[in-house]
Protein backbone atom coordinates (compact mmCIF):
# COMPACT_ATOMS: atom_id res chain seq x y z
CA UNK A 1 0.00 0.00 0.00
CA UNK A 2 2.89 2.68 0.67
CA UNK A 3 4.39 1.53 -2.42
CA UNK A 4 1.43 1.90 -4.08
CA UNK A 5 0.56 5.75 -2.69
CA UNK A 6 4.58 6.93 -3.09
CA UNK A 7 4.30 5.48 -6.77
CA UNK A 8 0.73 7.72 -7.54
CA UNK A 9 2.71 10.94 -5.48
CA UNK A 10 5.43 10.38 -8.04
CA UNK A 11 3.74 10.08 -10.84
CA UNK A 12 2.02 13.31 -9.73
CA UNK A 13 5.27 15.10 -9.42
CA UNK A 14 6.26 13.77 -13.48
CA UNK A 15 3.06 15.44 -14.18
CA UNK A 16 3.78 18.57 -12.30
CA UNK A 17 7.37 19.35 -13.57
CA UNK A 18 6.34 17.73 -17.54
CA UNK A 19 3.83 20.37 -17.42
CA UNK A 20 5.61 23.29 -15.90
CA UNK A 21 8.91 21.98 -18.29
CA UNK A 22 6.59 22.51 -21.66
CA UNK A 23 5.38 25.32 -20.75
CA UNK A 24 8.72 26.87 -19.77
CA UNK A 25 10.25 25.62 -22.89
CA UNK A 26 7.36 27.12 -25.07
CA UNK A 27 7.77 30.40 -23.55
CA UNK A 28 11.80 30.43 -23.94
CA UNK A 29 11.46 29.68 -27.56
CA UNK A 30 8.91 32.31 -27.68
CA UNK A 31 10.98 34.80 -26.80
CA UNK A 32 14.55 33.48 -27.68
CA UNK A 33 13.41 32.27 -31.39
CA UNK A 34 10.48 34.04 -32.90
CA UNK A 35 11.64 37.74 -31.29
CA UNK A 36 8.80 37.84 -28.96
CA UNK A 37 9.57 41.26 -26.00
CA UNK A 38 7.46 42.45 -23.18
CA UNK A 39 7.57 45.48 -25.10
CA UNK A 40 4.87 44.41 -27.81
CA UNK A 41 3.27 41.96 -25.26
CA UNK A 42 2.52 44.61 -22.14
CA UNK A 43 -0.41 46.75 -22.52
CA UNK A 44 -0.81 50.48 -23.04
CA UNK A 45 -2.29 52.98 -21.60
CA UNK A 46 -5.30 54.25 -24.07
CA UNK A 47 -7.39 57.41 -23.32
CA UNK A 48 -10.75 57.82 -24.42
CA UNK A 49 -10.90 61.82 -25.35
CA UNK A 50 -14.42 63.36 -25.86
CA UNK A 51 -14.24 67.34 -27.11
CA UNK A 52 -17.82 68.43 -25.92
CA UNK A 53 -18.84 72.11 -27.17
CA UNK A 54 -22.18 73.69 -26.38
CA UNK A 55 -22.99 77.48 -28.06
CA UNK A 56 -26.62 79.18 -28.06
CA UNK A 57 -27.62 80.40 -31.46
CA UNK A 58 -29.24 83.21 -32.21
CA UNK A 59 -31.17 82.10 -36.34
CA UNK A 60 -27.42 83.76 -37.59
CA UNK A 61 -24.62 82.02 -39.25
CA UNK A 62 -22.21 80.23 -36.75
CA UNK A 63 -18.58 78.80 -37.25
CA UNK A 64 -16.52 76.82 -34.58
CA UNK A 65 -13.12 75.96 -35.30
CA UNK A 66 -10.73 73.66 -33.84
CA UNK A 67 -7.79 71.26 -34.23
CA UNK A 68 -8.12 67.68 -34.08
CA UNK A 69 -5.69 64.92 -33.75
CA UNK A 70 -3.16 62.89 -36.34
CA UNK A 71 -1.41 59.99 -35.66
CA UNK A 72 2.40 60.61 -36.32
CA UNK A 73 5.91 59.01 -34.10
CA UNK A 74 4.56 60.13 -30.68
CA UNK A 75 0.94 59.68 -30.76
CA UNK A 76 -1.53 56.99 -32.62
CA UNK A 77 -5.18 57.79 -33.19
CA UNK A 78 -8.14 55.51 -33.41
CA UNK A 79 -11.91 55.24 -33.17
CA UNK A 80 -13.00 58.48 -34.32
CA UNK A 81 -16.62 58.98 -33.48
CA UNK A 82 -18.60 63.10 -34.13
CA UNK A 83 -21.87 63.66 -33.52
CA UNK A 84 -22.28 67.49 -34.92
CA UNK A 85 -26.12 67.58 -34.51
CA UNK A 86 -27.38 70.17 -37.16
CA UNK A 87 -24.06 71.31 -38.06
CA UNK A 88 -21.96 70.42 -40.94
CA UNK A 89 -17.99 69.25 -40.41
CA UNK A 90 -15.84 69.78 -42.52
CA UNK A 91 -11.93 68.72 -42.30
CA UNK A 92 -8.69 70.20 -43.93
CA UNK A 93 -5.38 69.63 -43.55
CA UNK A 94 -3.74 72.93 -42.96
CA UNK A 95 0.24 74.46 -41.95
CA UNK A 96 -0.55 74.06 -38.60
CA UNK A 97 -2.35 71.28 -38.38
CA UNK A 98 -5.58 68.75 -39.28
CA UNK A 99 -8.29 71.89 -38.34
CA UNK A 100 -12.09 70.82 -38.24
CA UNK A 101 -15.01 73.34 -38.76
CA UNK A 102 -18.22 73.04 -37.60
CA UNK A 103 -20.61 75.54 -39.48
CA UNK A 104 -24.48 75.94 -39.83
CA UNK A 105 -26.62 78.93 -41.51
CA UNK A 106 -29.39 79.85 -38.71
CA UNK A 107 -29.08 77.44 -35.21
CA UNK A 108 -31.70 78.45 -33.06
CA UNK A 109 -31.33 78.15 -29.47
CA UNK A 110 -28.92 75.44 -27.27
CA UNK A 111 -27.00 73.31 -29.13
CA UNK A 112 -23.89 70.53 -28.58
CA UNK A 113 -21.21 69.15 -30.53
CA UNK A 114 -18.83 66.59 -29.34
CA UNK A 115 -16.26 64.41 -31.47
CA UNK A 116 -14.12 61.93 -29.56
CA UNK A 117 -11.49 59.53 -30.23
CA UNK A 118 -9.29 57.10 -28.97
CA UNK A 119 -5.29 57.85 -28.02
CA UNK A 120 -2.02 55.45 -27.52
CA UNK A 121 0.81 57.64 -27.21
CA UNK A 122 4.66 57.09 -26.50
CA UNK A 123 7.23 58.87 -24.63
CA UNK A 124 10.03 60.52 -26.75
CA UNK A 125 13.15 61.11 -25.62
CA UNK A 126 16.02 63.01 -27.77
CA UNK A 127 19.96 62.76 -26.78
CA UNK A 128 21.34 66.15 -28.14
CA UNK A 129 25.26 66.12 -28.77
CA UNK A 130 26.93 69.06 -26.84
CA UNK A 131 29.39 69.22 -30.34
CA UNK A 132 26.45 70.32 -32.72
CA UNK A 133 26.34 73.59 -33.19
CA UNK A 134 24.34 76.78 -34.63
CA UNK A 135 23.46 76.11 -38.40
CA UNK A 136 24.41 78.66 -40.91
CA UNK A 137 21.47 77.44 -43.31
CA UNK A 138 18.32 75.87 -43.12
CA UNK A 139 16.02 74.29 -45.55
CA UNK A 140 13.79 76.53 -47.32
CA UNK A 141 11.05 77.73 -45.67
CA UNK A 142 12.39 77.46 -42.34
CA UNK A 143 13.18 81.16 -42.22
CA UNK A 144 9.50 81.42 -40.42
CA UNK A 145 10.87 79.68 -37.33
CA UNK A 146 13.44 81.97 -36.79
CA UNK A 147 11.84 85.41 -37.29
CA UNK A 148 9.83 87.82 -34.85
CA UNK A 149 5.68 87.97 -34.85
CA UNK A 150 3.62 89.95 -33.31
CA UNK A 151 3.14 87.76 -30.14
CA UNK A 152 7.71 86.44 -30.09
CA UNK A 153 9.24 89.90 -30.14
CA UNK A 154 12.62 87.92 -31.23
CA UNK A 155 14.58 91.39 -32.14
CA UNK A 156 13.17 93.39 -29.43
CA UNK A 157 16.17 94.92 -27.39
CA UNK A 158 14.98 93.33 -24.31
CA UNK A 159 15.92 89.56 -25.11
CA UNK A 160 18.92 90.86 -27.03
CA UNK A 161 19.88 91.83 -23.39
CA UNK A 162 18.78 88.55 -22.01
CA UNK A 163 20.64 86.34 -24.36
CA UNK A 164 24.11 88.37 -23.33
CA UNK A 165 22.79 87.77 -19.74
CA UNK A 166 21.87 83.96 -19.71
CA UNK A 167 23.67 82.21 -22.82
CA UNK A 168 26.78 81.19 -21.66
CA UNK A 169 27.81 79.38 -24.87
CA UNK A 170 26.73 80.72 -28.78
CA UNK A 171 28.00 77.70 -30.27
CA UNK A 172 26.43 74.20 -28.67
CA UNK A 173 22.83 74.24 -29.27
CA UNK A 174 22.58 71.52 -26.15
CA UNK A 175 24.42 74.16 -24.01
CA UNK A 176 22.82 76.97 -25.80
CA UNK A 177 19.11 75.36 -25.20
CA UNK A 178 19.84 74.22 -21.50
CA UNK A 179 20.71 77.98 -20.71
CA UNK A 180 17.47 79.38 -22.43
CA UNK A 181 15.48 75.95 -20.68
CA UNK A 182 16.69 77.09 -17.21
CA UNK A 183 15.96 80.75 -17.45
CA UNK A 184 12.23 80.20 -18.55
CA UNK A 185 11.88 77.05 -15.75
CA UNK A 186 13.06 79.45 -13.34
CA UNK A 187 9.88 82.02 -14.09
CA UNK A 188 7.44 81.31 -11.34
CA UNK A 189 4.37 79.69 -12.56
CA UNK A 190 1.26 82.12 -12.66
CA UNK A 191 -2.34 81.18 -14.74
CA UNK A 192 -3.25 83.50 -16.78
CA UNK A 193 -6.14 84.05 -19.08
CA UNK A 194 -6.20 84.75 -22.75
CA UNK A 195 -2.93 85.50 -24.32
CA UNK A 196 0.31 86.57 -22.95
CA UNK A 197 3.25 87.62 -25.30
CA UNK A 198 6.77 86.86 -25.26
CA UNK A 199 7.67 90.11 -23.97
CA UNK A 200 5.22 91.03 -21.18
CA UNK A 201 6.61 87.67 -19.79
CA UNK A 202 9.81 87.97 -19.64
CA UNK A 203 9.14 91.41 -18.21
CA UNK A 204 6.89 90.08 -15.48
CA UNK A 205 9.20 87.19 -14.79
CA UNK A 206 6.12 84.81 -14.55
CA UNK A 207 3.77 83.08 -16.77
CA UNK A 208 1.90 80.15 -17.79
CA UNK A 209 2.51 77.83 -20.50
CA UNK A 210 2.31 79.86 -23.26
CA UNK A 211 4.09 82.68 -21.93
CA UNK A 212 7.12 80.56 -20.73
CA UNK A 213 6.90 78.74 -24.04
CA UNK A 214 6.65 82.13 -25.66
CA UNK A 215 9.81 83.53 -24.15
CA UNK A 216 11.59 80.23 -25.04
CA UNK A 217 11.13 80.47 -28.62
CA UNK A 218 11.88 83.84 -28.94
CA UNK A 219 15.19 83.46 -27.23
CA UNK A 220 15.70 80.04 -29.21
CA UNK A 221 15.59 82.02 -32.51
CA UNK A 222 17.13 84.83 -31.43
CA UNK A 223 20.64 82.25 -30.69
CA UNK A 224 19.82 81.07 -34.86
CA UNK A 225 17.87 78.23 -33.50
CA UNK A 226 14.78 77.23 -35.51
CA UNK A 227 11.79 77.11 -32.71
CA UNK A 228 7.80 76.75 -32.56
CA UNK A 229 5.43 76.25 -30.48
CA UNK A 230 3.40 73.37 -30.40
CA UNK A 231 -0.58 72.95 -28.90
CA UNK A 232 -2.16 70.65 -27.55
CA UNK A 233 -4.02 68.76 -23.96
CA UNK A 234 -2.19 67.01 -21.23
CA UNK A 235 -4.10 63.57 -20.94
CA UNK A 236 -5.74 63.45 -17.42
CA UNK A 237 -8.53 61.05 -15.98
CA UNK A 238 -11.61 63.40 -15.64
CA UNK A 239 -12.80 66.43 -17.06
CA UNK A 240 -10.91 69.85 -17.73
CA UNK A 241 -11.14 72.59 -19.99
CA UNK A 242 -7.15 73.42 -19.82
CA UNK A 243 -5.17 73.19 -22.98
CA UNK A 244 -1.71 73.56 -23.20
CA UNK A 245 1.85 74.60 -25.28
CA UNK A 246 5.13 73.19 -25.45
CA UNK A 247 8.19 73.89 -27.85
CA UNK A 248 9.76 72.25 -30.52
CA UNK A 249 13.61 73.45 -31.40
CA UNK A 250 14.89 72.15 -35.00
CA UNK A 251 18.25 70.25 -34.02
CA UNK A 252 20.24 67.99 -36.60
CA UNK A 253 17.28 67.35 -38.69
CA UNK A 254 15.10 66.53 -36.19
CA UNK A 255 12.02 69.17 -34.13
CA UNK A 256 12.74 68.07 -30.75
CA UNK A 257 10.27 68.55 -27.72
CA UNK A 258 10.86 71.14 -24.61
CA UNK A 259 8.33 72.27 -21.93
CA UNK A 260 10.02 74.52 -19.59
CA UNK A 261 6.40 74.85 -17.33
CA UNK A 262 6.92 71.16 -16.92
CA UNK A 263 10.68 70.76 -17.18
CA UNK A 264 10.82 68.32 -19.81
CA UNK A 265 14.12 69.19 -21.59
CA UNK A 266 13.97 67.02 -24.85
CA UNK A 267 11.38 64.61 -23.91
CA UNK A 268 7.72 64.41 -24.45
CA UNK A 269 5.69 62.25 -21.97
CA UNK A 270 3.39 60.00 -23.37
CA UNK A 271 0.21 61.62 -22.25
CA UNK A 272 0.83 64.84 -24.24
CA UNK A 273 -1.85 64.89 -26.91
CA UNK A 274 -0.51 67.07 -29.49
CA UNK A 275 -3.13 68.76 -32.04
CA UNK A 276 -1.61 71.81 -33.52
CA UNK A 277 1.83 73.78 -34.76
CA UNK A 278 2.53 77.29 -34.25
CA UNK A 279 0.97 80.29 -32.39
CA UNK A 280 -2.56 79.69 -32.66
CA UNK A 281 -5.53 79.32 -30.80
CA UNK A 282 -7.50 75.96 -30.55
CA UNK A 283 -10.50 77.11 -30.28
CA UNK A 284 -12.19 79.92 -32.40
CA UNK A 285 -15.28 80.71 -32.96
CA UNK A 286 -18.42 83.33 -34.25
CA UNK A 287 -18.36 86.03 -31.42
CA UNK A 288 -21.69 86.36 -29.37
CA UNK A 289 -22.72 82.80 -28.80
CA UNK A 290 -21.72 81.97 -25.28
CA UNK A 291 -19.67 79.17 -26.57
CA UNK A 292 -18.01 76.93 -24.01
CA UNK A 293 -16.23 73.49 -24.22
CA UNK A 294 -14.62 70.91 -22.02
CA UNK A 295 -12.18 67.71 -22.78
CA UNK A 296 -13.98 64.55 -21.05
CA UNK A 297 -10.74 61.89 -20.62
CA UNK A 298 -10.75 58.27 -19.22
CA UNK A 299 -7.67 56.37 -19.02
CA UNK A 300 -7.40 52.56 -19.15
CA UNK A 301 -4.84 49.45 -20.11
CA UNK A 302 -5.90 48.46 -23.63
CA UNK A 303 -3.75 45.15 -25.80
CA UNK A 304 -0.90 46.66 -27.32
CA UNK A 305 -2.17 46.83 -31.25
CA UNK A 306 1.65 45.81 -31.94
CA UNK A 307 0.65 42.04 -30.16
CA UNK A 308 -1.97 41.16 -32.59
CA UNK A 309 0.17 41.55 -35.85
CA UNK A 310 3.01 40.29 -34.00
CA UNK A 311 0.82 36.88 -32.92
CA UNK A 312 0.16 36.66 -36.28
CA UNK A 313 3.47 35.48 -37.89
CA UNK A 314 3.80 32.81 -34.95
CA UNK A 315 1.63 29.55 -33.65
CA UNK A 316 1.39 28.73 -30.46
CA UNK A 317 -0.63 31.45 -29.29
CA UNK A 318 -4.91 32.29 -29.12
CA UNK A 319 -4.44 34.66 -32.05
CA UNK A 320 -6.49 32.04 -34.17
CA UNK A 321 -9.26 31.95 -31.58
CA UNK A 322 -9.06 35.90 -31.78
CA UNK A 323 -9.46 35.77 -35.62
CA UNK A 324 -12.57 33.24 -35.54
CA UNK A 325 -14.35 35.09 -33.18
CA UNK A 326 -13.44 38.63 -35.12
CA UNK A 327 -14.80 36.78 -38.51
CA UNK A 328 -17.93 35.55 -37.33
CA UNK A 329 -19.32 38.65 -35.14
CA UNK A 330 -19.38 37.16 -31.53
CA UNK A 331 -17.76 39.56 -29.24
CA UNK A 332 -14.00 39.36 -28.49
CA UNK A 333 -14.98 39.90 -24.85
CA UNK A 334 -16.13 36.79 -25.02
CA UNK A 335 -13.21 35.54 -25.94
CA UNK A 336 -11.12 37.23 -22.91
CA UNK A 337 -13.71 35.97 -20.40
CA UNK A 338 -13.36 32.39 -21.72
CA UNK A 339 -9.21 32.67 -21.59
CA UNK A 340 -9.73 34.55 -17.82
CA UNK A 341 -11.89 31.89 -16.53
CA UNK A 342 -9.16 29.46 -15.39
CA UNK A 343 -7.61 31.91 -13.42
CA UNK A 344 -10.07 32.96 -11.71
CA UNK A 345 -10.19 29.07 -11.05
CA UNK A 346 -7.22 29.03 -9.45
CA UNK A 347 -7.58 31.79 -7.34
CA UNK A 348 -10.69 30.16 -5.89
CA UNK A 349 -8.78 27.24 -5.32
CA UNK A 350 -6.01 28.64 -3.87
CA UNK A 351 -8.62 30.71 -1.11
CA UNK A 352 -10.64 27.70 -0.31
CA UNK A 353 -7.67 25.14 -0.07
CA UNK A 354 -4.89 27.08 1.11
CA UNK A 355 -6.29 30.26 2.91
CA UNK A 356 -9.35 28.50 4.17
CA UNK A 357 -11.85 30.78 3.23
CA UNK A 358 -15.71 29.72 2.87
CA UNK A 359 -17.81 30.64 -0.40
CA UNK A 360 -20.87 30.21 -2.05
CA UNK A 361 -20.44 27.96 -4.47
CA UNK A 362 -16.97 26.63 -5.63
CA UNK A 363 -16.20 28.51 -8.77
CA UNK A 364 -19.03 31.11 -8.42
CA UNK A 365 -17.20 33.94 -7.08
CA UNK A 366 -14.97 33.07 -10.40
CA UNK A 367 -18.03 33.69 -12.45
CA UNK A 368 -19.42 36.84 -10.23
CA UNK A 369 -15.65 38.56 -10.89
CA UNK A 370 -16.35 37.87 -14.70
CA UNK A 371 -19.77 39.73 -14.22
CA UNK A 372 -18.78 42.38 -12.47
CA UNK A 373 -16.48 43.54 -16.06
CA UNK A 374 -19.29 45.81 -16.74
CA UNK A 375 -20.44 47.35 -13.68
CA UNK A 376 -17.27 47.36 -12.22
CA UNK A 377 -16.50 45.64 -9.02
CA UNK A 378 -17.75 47.96 -6.41
CA UNK A 379 -21.73 48.40 -8.11
CA UNK A 380 -21.15 44.41 -9.17
CA UNK A 381 -20.86 43.62 -5.21
CA UNK A 382 -23.38 46.01 -3.88
CA UNK A 383 -26.44 44.31 -6.67
CA UNK A 384 -24.88 41.26 -5.36
CA UNK A 385 -25.81 41.41 -2.00
CA UNK A 386 -29.03 43.02 -2.90
CA UNK A 387 -29.87 40.36 -4.71
CA UNK A 388 -29.18 37.82 -2.42
CA UNK A 389 -30.25 39.64 0.47
CA UNK A 390 -33.79 39.75 -1.35
CA UNK A 391 -34.13 36.33 -2.68
CA UNK A 392 -33.14 35.31 0.99
CA UNK A 393 -36.37 37.13 2.64
CA UNK A 394 -38.09 35.45 -0.36
CA UNK A 395 -37.54 31.58 0.81
CA UNK A 396 -38.32 32.50 4.19
CA UNK A 397 -41.68 32.34 3.55
CA UNK A 398 -41.29 29.54 0.83
CA UNK A 399 -39.17 26.97 3.76
CA UNK A 400 -42.32 27.77 6.31
CA UNK A 401 -44.46 26.44 3.70
CA UNK A 402 -43.20 23.47 3.03
CA UNK A 403 -42.64 23.33 -0.71
CA UNK A 404 -40.94 21.06 -2.16
CA UNK A 405 -36.89 22.42 -3.79
CA UNK A 406 -38.08 22.19 -7.50
CA UNK A 407 -40.90 24.34 -7.23
CA UNK A 408 -39.34 26.40 -4.55
CA UNK A 409 -36.65 27.25 -6.86
CA UNK A 410 -38.72 27.98 -9.61
CA UNK A 411 -40.03 30.80 -7.73
CA UNK A 412 -36.70 31.82 -6.21
CA UNK A 413 -35.86 32.05 -10.08
CA UNK A 414 -38.37 34.33 -11.03
CA UNK A 415 -37.40 36.51 -7.88
CA UNK A 416 -33.97 37.00 -8.61
CA UNK A 417 -35.04 37.89 -12.39
CA UNK A 418 -37.78 40.42 -10.66
CA UNK A 419 -34.56 41.64 -8.44
CA UNK A 420 -32.52 42.07 -11.64
CA UNK A 421 -34.69 44.25 -13.64
CA UNK A 422 -36.01 46.29 -10.86
CA UNK A 423 -31.92 46.93 -9.89
CA UNK A 424 -31.35 47.76 -13.98
CA UNK A 425 -34.17 50.27 -13.75
CA UNK A 426 -32.95 51.90 -10.81
CA UNK A 427 -29.55 52.53 -12.34
CA UNK A 428 -31.44 53.88 -15.36
CA UNK A 429 -33.34 55.92 -13.39
CA UNK A 430 -30.33 57.24 -11.51
CA UNK A 431 -28.18 57.41 -14.43
CA UNK A 432 -25.94 54.94 -12.84
CA UNK A 433 -25.88 52.67 -15.90
CA UNK A 434 -23.12 50.82 -14.79
CA UNK A 435 -25.78 48.65 -12.49
CA UNK A 436 -28.01 48.07 -15.30
CA UNK A 437 -25.12 45.68 -16.49
CA UNK A 438 -26.38 43.84 -13.61
CA UNK A 439 -28.76 41.66 -15.65
CA UNK A 440 -25.20 40.06 -17.25
CA UNK A 441 -24.92 38.11 -13.71
CA UNK A 442 -25.34 34.21 -13.92
CA UNK A 443 -28.92 34.36 -12.39
CA UNK A 444 -29.37 30.00 -11.59
CA UNK A 445 -25.87 30.51 -10.01
CA UNK A 446 -27.58 33.59 -8.00
CA UNK A 447 -30.59 31.58 -7.44
CA UNK A 448 -28.59 29.19 -5.97
CA UNK A 449 -26.32 31.23 -3.96
CA UNK A 450 -29.30 32.60 -2.48
CA UNK A 451 -31.18 29.18 -1.62
CA UNK A 452 -27.44 28.73 0.11
CA UNK A 453 -27.39 32.18 2.11
CA UNK A 454 -31.19 31.25 3.19
CA UNK A 455 -30.41 28.06 3.98
CA UNK A 456 -27.07 28.80 6.12
CA UNK A 457 -29.34 31.41 8.43
CA UNK A 458 -32.19 28.52 9.13
CA UNK A 459 -28.97 25.87 9.86
CA UNK A 460 -26.76 28.21 11.03
CA UNK A 461 -27.50 31.47 12.35
CA UNK A 462 -27.90 35.15 10.95
CA UNK A 463 -23.53 35.69 11.92
CA UNK A 464 -21.86 32.30 9.60
CA UNK A 465 -24.28 33.28 6.80
CA UNK A 466 -22.81 36.50 6.83
CA UNK A 467 -19.18 35.35 7.42
CA UNK A 468 -19.37 33.15 4.25
CA UNK A 469 -21.02 36.23 2.31
CA UNK A 470 -18.10 38.10 3.17
CA UNK A 471 -15.53 35.94 2.33
CA UNK A 472 -17.17 35.33 -0.88
CA UNK A 473 -17.14 39.10 -1.67
CA UNK A 474 -13.36 39.20 -0.94
CA UNK A 475 -12.98 36.28 -2.85
CA UNK A 476 -14.52 37.69 -5.91
CA UNK A 477 -12.71 41.13 -5.49
CA UNK A 478 -9.41 39.26 -6.10
CA UNK A 479 -10.51 37.60 -8.58
CA UNK A 480 -12.21 40.12 -10.55
CA UNK A 481 -9.08 42.12 -10.25
CA UNK A 482 -6.42 39.35 -11.23
CA UNK A 483 -9.27 38.40 -13.93
CA UNK A 484 -9.38 42.02 -15.31
CA UNK A 485 -6.04 42.66 -15.62
CA UNK A 486 -4.89 43.51 -18.82
CA UNK A 487 -1.36 42.66 -18.71
CA UNK A 488 -2.49 39.05 -17.83
CA UNK A 489 -5.03 39.04 -20.71
CA UNK A 490 -1.76 40.17 -22.63
CA UNK A 491 0.01 37.23 -21.64
CA UNK A 492 -2.66 34.61 -21.89
CA UNK A 493 -3.28 35.81 -25.49
CA UNK A 494 0.59 35.44 -26.17
CA UNK A 495 1.31 32.57 -24.27
CA UNK A 496 -2.02 29.48 -23.98
CA UNK A 497 0.95 27.52 -22.38
CA UNK A 498 0.31 29.44 -19.15
CA UNK A 499 -2.95 27.42 -18.81
CA UNK A 500 -0.80 24.06 -18.30
CA UNK A 501 1.00 25.95 -15.58
CA UNK A 502 -2.69 26.53 -13.79
CA UNK A 503 -3.64 22.77 -14.40
CA UNK A 504 0.39 22.19 -12.78
CA UNK A 505 -0.82 23.97 -9.55
CA UNK A 506 -4.21 22.36 -9.69
CA UNK A 507 -2.88 19.01 -9.52
CA UNK A 508 -0.51 20.29 -6.49
CA UNK A 509 -3.78 21.89 -5.10
CA UNK A 510 -5.49 18.53 -5.42
CA UNK A 511 -3.41 16.75 -3.37
CA UNK A 512 -3.37 19.99 -0.08
CA UNK A 513 -3.10 17.95 3.08
CA UNK A 514 -1.81 20.41 5.26
CA UNK A 515 -3.57 22.83 7.98
CA UNK A 516 -5.15 25.78 5.62
CA UNK A 517 -4.13 29.21 6.86
CA UNK A 518 -7.52 30.10 8.97
CA UNK A 519 -6.74 26.53 10.71
CA UNK A 520 -3.74 27.46 11.98
CA UNK A 521 -4.75 30.86 13.34
CA UNK A 522 -7.49 29.53 14.48
CA UNK A 523 -5.55 26.52 16.43
CA UNK A 524 -2.79 28.09 17.56
CA UNK A 525 -3.11 28.56 21.02
CA UNK A 526 -3.49 24.69 21.37
CA UNK A 527 -0.03 24.54 19.37
CA UNK A 528 1.47 26.95 22.05
CA UNK A 529 0.25 24.18 24.59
Amino acid sequence: MNLLKHTRINFQKVIFYSLLGIAASLIAIKFTLWGYSFRNILPQTSYSVTFNMSLEGYDESVRIDTYLPVSNDHQSISNEIQNSGIFKLHIDQTSAGREGTWTHSSPRGSQTIQFSFTYIGEALQYGIDSTVTVQNSYPPGFSRYLEATPNIQVNHPYFRQIHRQQVRDTSSVRLILQDIFDYTYSFPTRPFKGLTDALAAARLGEASCNGKSRVFVALARQAGIPARLVGGIILEPGQKRTSHQWVEAYINGFWVPFDALNGHFAYLPSNYLELYRGDEFLFSHTPNINFDYSFNIKKRLVANPTLLSELSYHPFNAYAAWQAFETIGIPLNLLKIIIMLPLGALIVALFRNVIGLQTFGVFLPALIAVASRETGLFWGLIAYVVVIALVGIIHYPLEKGGLLYTPKMAIMLVGVVISFLLIAILGITLEIYEVAYITLFPIVLITLTAERFARKITEEGMLPALSTTGQTMLVVSIAFFAMNSRTMESFFLAFPELFLIIIAINIILGKWIGLRMTEYARFKLFARA
